[in-house]
Order: structure tokens, then C-alpha cells, then sequence
């Protein structure tokens, strides 16, 4: 039996729409009739969108409405939010009102609601975010353990109320309640001092409003402390993360640091700040579109639950009176917000501090300083993946594996799906030869090739049967909803863990234009560079977690290759670097910090960046501006390499970062790039080892054919023993391929090979 659609209309267009795209989530829980607004252009386009009646009347509404969200302010905020619960419940209809509700008013409902027969629930979506969950939880934890100390809160009085409700979750007690002392700062913050359960408390507020824009001016949202004696339990933004902070204590019995590790403390050992769970950092536009929805379907599925069973709301009643009442205490303690008038928002791109931490000197190298110089070997080259291993510290191999079948298999539903759509392949045992389906699909000669491959892929899979002069659909029809579906699953699974959700953007777009890469109407390159933006290369290129893996890998590479050849040659002056392909300068942003701050002070650093295109070296120039020993050229890695200034034992190290794939002879420009290093110089060579079907869709469409053994073999990446092999014959000294086997990224069958002349 079907659960019962509760028929819900919203109040309010401002705050409102997060709870219709909440209902439409929960669409088999909930059925939106309507919104009720005051008629304004907003709201008409809000409700255009949700394909939606709008009403400006309580007395428009059908007569079988469940229940109402009230999403205006309340009448404690000069709104007539409360009024229009009001109104409601007397109707007999079930009302979820957005807080801050005063516990007058609150009161005033809930006996309204129980005199209706109907129930009355305040909406705050703060408290059930995941991250602010997970902060309630461990305080539990915590609090079951060791007894708080102290609590420290700073917050902006527009989430007061929230505030309180998070701290009446996460604290066994929160009374008795008590503001002792006020104080207002120099700059934006007043500090509140007092007890909350016997606990001492400390709040710092910004307490300032924008009237052009009262909703938007906040420093932060909530930053709250838990001190215990064993540490401190912090969440340090409402959307995360969470962080323990194990108290310094140095043990008695220790009379030197050798004996540190003799001591019998195991705490010495636990980290000094530990993320707790698997925290991955989101955007704003991820909190916004799916956290707060997400958050806003826990109370309307409580308010359901309660309706229901009727059960629970007594209890909740009690808690949101007691909440509402302290956090009027709060804020007749706080007073009223000073005003802040013609303040605009001023985003800071993030990239500027990361150049500056990245410049920065990491712990190791620093404690390096006061010591003896670490000597660098071979050894210590092949490892260098190990500085990565902290990306991937949150991902498991299962969960790669199962993402790479996802996207796997949604990139096959939408080869298939796109060459039906052009009238093909869509009658089942119906004979196909290429030629038809070239013919019929209207496809350009220049990509006969690729849908050769995807044919021969396809039928590979089971999705088609090969036969003697082509090819026949089995039984599989790809419909809209299928390919919709494949992909929605593919962006769950990749969802910030894995990358950037512009990545998966980018491949969506590429599945649902094919007929029109096919026929050659759309570029592939328009895709990947809108408007010669470099925005979804650099999330391709730059933000996966196996970009980010592999470029600090090669980076640690370079790193330890300067100072191993500085090791070994004391009398070494200069070092030389060549990166081939480098294209969006993807690896070299990761490269160029650590060889300015860890190598150019004892040695000469030359690194000459080249690509094919004056696009991407007239981006780089800008990008690597402040790296004066960078220079920058144009080359073309299927031409000779002397003819194009690039001489033979020239190089100490040089670097490919998946540019090698691109390549018409990939054994002819190995042999010119051994040729190119000087003797026991170094190859960092990044490539996939297997076949990326989502390329396929993708850049393949403006990828050089191939004429060495990819092409005998119909395939578009060497494996694992083919590069070696081809290294190998250029006469490599030594090849090794990272990461190891064990590696939670070894499903995705990206490699950095290591290899000495």
C-alpha cells in the first residue's frame, strides 16, 4: 500500500522555494497544490517553475489542503507568518511554520493545533545538516565520557535560534540558562558570558544588519566548541567540518625526547587536529540545491510521521518551547543589531590563498631546517606518491570501482541511445553495416573510426551483436528516462567525494549533443572551452581526485629528483625541465611552488613549458607569471624535436602529464623525449591504462588517430605493460608505475611512470 500524499502548499516565494524543491524530492510523500504569495514577480516565475498554481489568498486554496508551509517571517520579526498559521489551523489543516517563532506565539499555536485536531511543528533546517548532526552525535559521545568544561560560541544573531536548537541536542542539559555580562567590541562582534546547564559559556555575536539586505550580511553562521579534559570537540562552520583536538600534555616520567616514544602515553600518538568522518568540502551551489533541501525534508517527513502515528509531537512541543523561550533570552541579552547600510557582497577567489599555501613551506620541510639535510635516493623517488596518500584518505577502492561501472555504463547507454535517436539500431535482430549506420546517422567521415570502436565496444558489452558484415540490437532500447536516470546515478556516486560536480557537467553535456558531435555540427573542443573559458578543463584536469593525486605526486617527484641529483653531484649548478603538452597547466601550477621554495634557493632552475597551442601558452604566461624562471614555446610532439630547438641531452627531467595518448606514434615520441633527457635524466609520464569510455564520448572527438599499435589493436590508451615496454625499448634504465596495486585509486587505471635513463 502506498503511503498517503500529504497535499501541501507553501507560503512565501523568498525562503519557500527551498521547501518546494524539498517537496519535489519527496514527491511520494508530498503533492504541492500551490504557492501562496503576495502575487510578486518572483513568485510567479517560482511557481512557472514548479509548474504550480500561484494563489495571493488563504481563501484561493483548495479544500483538501494537508498541510501548510508557512515560510514567512513570524510575528516576532514583524511578519504575519504567525497570523497565517494561525488561520490555517483553524481550518484544521497541519502546519510547519519556519522558525523563529516567540514561545508566546508558539504556545498560542500549539493550542490552536490541539484544538483542531491537527499539529503544529516549527521548520529548522540548520540541525539536521550532516555535518551539525555528526557534531551532535560525537558531543553525546563526548559528553557520555568527560564532562564539558567549557563551550565557546560564535554565531550571527540571524541563526540565534537555530543555535539553541543545535545546543539542546548536543547537550544533555541546557538548563538552567543565564547571560551574566554583555559586552560590545570595536568591530563586529558583542560577547555574551554566562552558563548554559551549570557548563560556563562564552558567545561572540555579529550582531549587524544590512537593511538593503538583511538576510545576507553574516560573518559566519555558527562556530561552536565543546571543551572537555581530554580536548575539545569543534564544529567550525554549520556545514563543517568536525574536529577534535586531543589536549597537549606532556607526560611526567619523560626526561629527554628520545624517551617520547617510551613514555607508555599513547595519546602522544593520536594526531593534534583530526577531522572526524568522511568530510569532503562542498560549494555553496551543492549546499544550497541539495544540503538545505535535503535538511527541510526531515521536518517535513516528522510533521508527516507525527500526523500519522500521532506520536511524538507532546515531547517535540516541550522541546521547541524551551528552545523558543532561551533563545528570547538570548536575544533580549544580545539587544538589538547595530544597522550596516551600502555593504556589497566582495567574493575572494579562493586560488589566491592557495598560491600562497601552496608557497608555503609544508611542517617537514621546515623541521628539515633545524636538522641535517635529508639525503635523497632512488628510493625516495619511487615513493613519492606517499605525500598523496591524504587525498585519498576518505575514498575506498570499492567505492571507485562501483562509480567506475556507473559511469561506465552510462556512457554506453548513451552511445547506444544517440545512434537510435539518429534511426539506427533500434529493431531488434535488424542487420547494420558500418557504412548504413554512417549513412543513416549522418555521420562525418572524420569520426567513421570512433563509431567503428563504439560498435565494437558495445557489442563487447552484450549491448549489440556482432555479426558477419555488422552489427544488430539484441534487445536494448534506450529510452530518455534510462539515459536520464544512468547519469543522475553517475553524478550521485562522483558528488564532491571524487571531483568537482562541473566535471560530471561536462560529460552530460557531451552524452546529450553525440548526434551533433557525431555529424561534426558541434566541436568538442566548444564543450571542453566555452567561450575559451578554461573552467571545466581546469576541473578535469586540475580538480578529480586523481588529478590532484597525481599532480602532487609529480610534483614530490620533481622535488626529490632536484635534490637527489643535488645530492650527487655537489657541484651541480642548474637544473633543466621540459614539460611536454602542458596544456591548461594543470601539473605545472602544483610543480612550479615547491621547486621555488624548496629547490631555487641552492640551485638554477629552467623549466620550459610547451604546447601545441598559443591558447593554452598565452593562458600559462598569465597563470605562471610570477615564476620568473619559466619560459614558454610551441611544440609539436609528433615533429622532430631538434628542428623545434629542443636538443638532444638537454633535459634533466621531463614531464607529460596525459598528453602521450595524443600522440600518432607514441613509440616515436618516447624515443625523441629518451633522446631529449640528459644521462640518468628522468621521464614523469602520466597517462590512463585502460580504456576511459567517458573519453569516448568526449575528447575523443578531437584526438589524433593513432598509427602505431593502438591502431592494430582498436584501442585508444596502451596498458600498464605496453608503456613499459615502450620505455623500455627508448632505452629506460629503470620503469616504475604508480600507484601500487593496493591503492584505493587502482580502478580508475591512472598511472604516473617514474622512468631513468
Amino acid at each position: 500500500m502506498k503511503p498517503k500524499r500529504l497535499k501541501t502548499v507553501v507560503c512565501g516565494s523568498t525562503f519557500g522555494q527551498f521547501y518546494l524543491e524539498s517537496l519535489k524530492k519527496l514527491e511520494n510523500q508530498f503533492e504541492i497544490v500551490g504557492l501562496l504569495s503576495q502575487g510578486s514577480e518572483r513568485s510567479i516565475k517560482c511557481a512557472a517553475q514548479y509548474e504550480i498554481p500561484l494563489f495571493t489568498s488563504i481563501d484561493q486554496l483548495p479544500e483538501d489542503v494537508d498541510l501548510a508551509c508557512v515560510v514567512l517571517r513570524s510575528g516576532v520579526m514583524g511578519g504575519n507568518g504567525t497570523e497565517l498559521s494561525l488561520q490555517f489551523l483553524e481550518k484544521g489543516i497541519h502546519v510547519l511554520q519556519e522558525h523563529p517563532v516567540h514561545y508566546k506565539d508558539l504556545a498560542i499555536c500549539l493550542r490552536a493545533a490541539q484544538k483542531n485536531n491537527v499539529r503544529f511543528q516549527t521548520g529548522d533546517l540548520y540541525v539536521h545538516l550532516p555535518e551539525v548532526r555528526r557534531f551532535i552525535n560525537c558531543s553525546k559521545a563526548v559528553l557520555k565520557e568527560q564532562k564539558a568544561s567549557y563551550i565557546e560560541v560564535a554565531y550571527a544573531s540571524q541563526v540565534s535560534y537555530p543555535l539553541m536548537h543545535i545546543l539542546s541536542e548536543a547537550l544533555p542539559n541546557t538548563r538552567p540558562w543565564k547571560i551574566d555580562q554583555v559586552t560590545k567590541t570595536e568591530g563586529p562582534f558583542t560577547v555574551l558570558t554566562g552558563s548554559i546547564g551549570k557548563t560556563p559559556i562564552i558567545l561572540r555575536a555579529h550582531n549587524e544588519v544590512n537593511p538593503d539586505d538583511p538576510d545576507n550580511h553574516l560573518h559566519l553562521l555558527h562556530k561552536i566548541t565543546i571543551g572537555v579534559e581530554g580536548g575539545s570537540l569543534s564544529l567550525s562552520d554549520t556545514h563543517g567540518p568536525v574536529v577534535w583536538h586531543p589536549r597537549l600534555h606532556f607526560p611526567e616520567n619523560v626526561s629527554s625526547m628520545n624517551a617520547l616514544s617510551g613514555s607508555g602515553a599513547k595519546y602522544l600518538l593520536e594526531n593534534s587536529t583530526q577531522v572526524l568522518g568522511e568530510y569532503s568540502p562542498a560549494n555553496y551551489k551543492e549546499i544550497l540545491s541539495k544540503q538545505w533541501p535535503y535538511a527541510i525534508g526531515q521536518d517535513l517527513l516528522s510533521i508527516k510521521e507525527s500526523i500519522e502515528t500521532n506520536k511524538g509531537f507532546q515531547a517535540r512541543s516541550q522541546n521547541e518551547l524551551l528552545v523558543s523561550r532561551q533563545w528570547q533570552d538570548l536575544t533580549n541579552a544580545l539587544g538589538y543589531p547595530s544597522l550596516s547600510s551600502g555593504i556589497n557582497h566582495q567574493p575572494l577567489p579562493v586560488e589566491i590563498l592557495q598560491k600562497v599555501a601552496r608557497q608555503t613551506p609544508a611542517t617537514q620541510e621546515l623541521l628539515q631546517e633545524i636538522g641535517e639535510p635529508k639525503v635523497y635516493s632512488e628510493k625516495d623517488i619511487y615513493s613519492c606518491t606517499e605525500v598523496s596518500d591524504t587525498i585519498i584518505k576518505n575514498v575506498t577502492t570499492e567505492q571507485i570501482k562501483d562509480f567506475v561501472d556507473t559511469l561506465d555504463k552510462a556512457v554506453l547507454h548513451s552511445m547506444l541511445f544517440s545512434l537510435q535517436k539518429q534511426g539506427v539500431l533500434t529493431h531488434k535482430n535488424e542487420e547494420y553495416t558500418l557504412s548504413d549506420i554512417v549513412s543513416v546517422a549522418n555521420i562525418s567521415p572524420k569520426h567513421k573510426g570512433l563509431i567503428a570502436y563504439w560498435l565494437d565496444i558495445l557489442a563487447k558489452r552484450g549491448y549489440l551483436e556482432k555479426l558477419d558484415t555488422g552489427f544488430a540490437n539484441g534487445d536494448e532500447v534506450i529510452t530518455t528516462d534510462v539515459f536520464n536516470q544512468s547519469w543522475g546515478f553517475v553524478k550521485d556516486a562522483w558528488d564532491h567525494k571524487l571531483g568537482d560536480p562541473i566535471t560530471m557537467e561536462y560529460l552530460v553535456a557531451n552524452a546529450e549533443q553525440l548526434p551533433e558531435l557525431m555529424s561534426d555540427t558541434q566541436q568538442a573542443a566548444l564543450l571542453l572551452f566555452p567561450e575559451g573559458r578554461l573552467d571545466i578543463a581546469n576541473s578535469l584536469y586540475r580538480d578529480t581526485i586523481t588529478a590532484k593525486y597525481l599532480n602532487q605526486s609529480v610534483s614530490e617527484a620533481v622535488h626529490r629528483i632536484a635534490k637527489y641529483k643535488l645530492s650527487n653531484t655537489p657541484s651541480l649548478r642548474k637544473i633543466k625541465i621540459l614539460e611536454i603538452g602542458a596544456g591548461t597547466g594543470a601539473t605545472t601550477v602544483s610543480v612550479a611552488p615547491k621547486l621555488q621554495e624548496t629547490i631555487i634557493k641552492n640551485i638554477e632552475v629552467e623549466y620550459l613549458f610547451t604546447d601545441l597551442s598559443s591558447f593554452f601558452l598565452n593562458n600559462a604566461r598569465q597563470l605562471l607569471k610570477d615564476y620568473s624562471w619559466i619560459d614558454f614555446q610551441v611544440l609539436d610532439i609528433d615533429q622532430d624535436f631538434v628542428s623545434q630547438q629542443i636538443l638532444a641531452e638537454g633535459f634533466d627531467i621531463i614531464i607529460a602529464a596525459g598528453v602521450l595518448n595524443n600522440a600518432e606514434n607514441t613509440d616515436r615520441v618516447i624515443t625523441q623525449m629518451m633522446s631529449s633527457l640528459t644521462e640518468g635524466g628522468w621521464l614523469l609520464i602520466t597517462e590512463p591504462t585502460r580504456e576511459f569510455l567517458e573519453i569516448l564520448i568526449s575528447q575523443a572527438f578531437m584526438m589524433t588517430t593513432p598509427e602505431d599499435e593502438r591502431k592494430e589493436d582498436k584501442t585508444t590508451f596502451f596498458t600498464p605493460s605496453q608503456w613499459s615496454n615502450a620505455f623500455n625499448k627508448a632505452g629506460a634504465q629503470e620503469v616504475v608505475v604508480l600507484p601500487e596495486e593496493e591503492n584505493p585509486l587502482t580502478p580508475f587505471e591512472q598511472k604516473l611512470f617514474i622512468v631513468k635513463k
